[in-house]
């Protein structure tokens, strides 16, 4: 097993990689399999983290964040991704768990609130009284850009969410569902409260009245996401070339199609 408290661990690594410099401050990386990497860009800062990679051949990729931190506890098994796109905004604490060879996929801007899990698959598997088959097979899970997850949401395996979405407090998006773009979803399984809407991240609390009469109107398009061909992926085929990949070529897959790619309509549903 291999650990790593503070930079200088970085260098003692002998199985697996960390790349980059990330600010490590009371946070703890753990490596229990071989040949895993842990990539973080510029201004990524581990506060109050744990990262735990339980198996081998898997990657997590922390994209740049200036104004926020990972407060992270993310536990990852065998050949497995997790990538998260630049400036996300993320309370403490958010807990993740990709399991049984899946992956995990958020856009860019990204709003975490506090308490939000996500996950790939059920702890035990579940099988039919009659044909003995198990019926809770893992799934991965994919999220787009500029979507908000509010507070002690569950995200749960298979799980699609278009960007522009908005995941209200408390609910619990069940297993293969598909929330399509600009969506506002609430609930316990969730529903579809409205379409077509979109939020900006303008922080409301400290408004005046007369501040908040400002906020009745918005006039900007730029979060509002549309299908467009050779534009859109698809999210179901990116899952299997990750899935078949070594862990070195994924890494350059996901800068390639998530780093370099900022096409506004990737991650429409």
């Amino acid at each position: 097993m291999e650990t790593v408290k503070s930079l200088e661990d970085i260098g003692k690594l002998e199985n697996n990689r960390v790349e980059g410099h990330p600010e490590i401050k009371n946070s703890q990386i753990t490596f229990k399999g071989n040949n895993n990497i842990m990539y973080c860009e510029g201004n990524v800062k581990l506060v109050n983290a744990k990262f735990s990679f339980e198996g081998s051949n898997s990657i997590v990729y922390l994209s740049s964040a200036l104004n926020s931190q990972y407060s992270f506890n993310l536990v990852i098994y065998n050949e497995s991704t997790f990538f998260i796109g630049r400036e996300g905004k993320m309370s403490s604490p958010i807990n993740i768990n990709i399991q049984e060879n899946q992956n995990v996929i958020i856009g860019s801007e990204p709003t975490i609130s506090s308490g939000v899990n996500i996950r790939t698959a059920d702890i035990y598997p579940i099988y039919d009284n009659q044909t003995k088959q198990r019926i809770n097979f893992a799934k991965s899970v994919f999220i787009g850009d500029h979507v908000w997850i509010g507070h002690l949401a569950y995200i749960s395996r298979g799980a699609k969410i278009g960007s522009g979405s908005i995941i209200e407090n408390n609910s619990f998006i069940p297993h293969n569902a598909k929330v399509k773009s600009n969506s506002l979803v609430v609930g316990n399984p969730a529903r579809v409260e409205r379409q077509n809407v979109f939020y900006v991240t303008n922080f409301l609390a400290h408004n005046r009245a007369e501040t908040s009469l400002n906020t009745k109107d918005y006039k900007s398009d730029v979060f509002l996401y549309e299908f467009v061909n050779q534009e859109t992926l698809n999210l179901d085929r990116i899952d299997e070339i990750l899935k078949s990949l070594n862990v070195d070529d994924r890494l350059e897959f996901i800068q390639k199609l998530f780093v370099r790619n900022k096409r506004i309509n990737r991650f429409t549903i």
